[in-house]
C-alpha cells in the first residue's frame, strides 16, 4: 500500500512538471522533440538498462530476453486462466512482436525474477539503484551545463538520496510496469528554479526540490 501510495504521487507529480515544463514547450512549438532529442532519449534508456543489467550481473540483451519471455509468460498464464481470450492473447503477443507495446509493461518483477533465476527483491533493488543513479547523473549534467546551481543541485541530491525509488516498473519505457512515460525517458526536464533563484524561501525551495527529483527520474 505504501509503495502504490509513493508511485501515485510521484506519477502525479511527473506529470505536472511535464505539463508545465516540456508540454508547455512543444504546444508554443508546434512540434515533439527533435531528432537531436530522441537520440538524447534512446541513448538514456540504453544506458539504463545497461545500468539494471550490470546491477542483476547479467548483459543487457538477457535482460531484454527475460523480460519478453515473462511478458509472454504473463499473457500465456492470464490465457490460461480465463481473464483474456485467445484473440486479445494473439494481440497481446503481436504487439510484443512488433515493438507496439514494449515487454516491460506486460512483465512483472516476479516473473522477471523467475526467467533470471533470481528473487524480486533483487530485481527491484536493480531498477531502483539504476533510477537513483540516473536521478543523480541528471543534476550533475544540469549543474555542469549550468542550469541550476550548486547549492541547489546539493539540495536534489540530497532529497534524491533521501527517496525510496520504486523498482520494477517505474523508470524510463511507461506504463505501471514501464522504465517513464509516453515515447521513452525524458532527459534533463524540469530543473524547478533558474540558476540565479537559489535564494528562494524554504517551503517554495523544498516544493520545487520534491517535484524536480520526480521529474529527474521518472519523466
Amino acid at each position: 500500500m505504501r509503495l502504490t501510495k509513493t508511485r501515485m504521487i510521484l506519477a502525479t507529480v511527473t506529470a505536472l512538471a511535464l505539463m508545465v515544463g516540456v508540454g508547455t514547450a512543444f504546444a508554443a512549438s508546434g512540434n515533439g522533440p527533435t531528432l537531436k532529442e530522441q537520440a538524447a532519449q534512446i541513448a538514456g534508456r540504453t544506458s539504463y538498462d545497461a545500468a539494471v543489467a550490470s546491477n542483476l550481473g547479467t548483459t543487457t540483451a538477457k535482460l531484454n530476453a527475460a523480460i519478453k519471455a515473462a511478458a509472454t509468460a504473463r499473457i500465456n498464464a492470464a490465457l490460461a486462466a480465463d481473464e483474456i481470450t485467445a484473440a486479445e492473447a494473439t494481440t497481446l503477443k503481436d504487439a510484443l512482436a512488433d515493438g507496439t507495446v514494449p515487454a516491460i509493461r506486460l512483465a512483472t518483477a516476479v516473473t522477471v525474477a523467475k526467467e533470471l533465476d533470481t528473487t524480486e527483491a533483487k530485481v527491484n533493488a536493480a531498477y531502483a539503484s539504476a533510477q537513483k543513479a540516473q536521478a543523480i547523473a541528471r543534476v550533475d549534467a544540469a549543474l555542469k551545463a549550468g542550469q541550476i546551481t550548486e547549492a541547489y543541485a546539493t539540495e536534489l541530491k540530497t532529497e534524491i538520496n533521501a527517496q525510496t525509488f520504486p523498482g520494477f516498473g517505474a523508470g524510463p519505457g511507461g506504463g505501471h510496469h514501464g522504465h517513464g512515460g509516453p515515447g521513452g525517458p525524458g532527459f534533463g526536464l524540469g530543473f524547478g528554479p533558474p540558476v540565479d533563484s537559489g535564494s528562494s524561501s524554504s517551503s517554495g525551495s523544498s516544493s520545487s526540490s520534491s517535484a524536480t527529483t520526480s521529474s529527474l527520474v521518472f519523466a
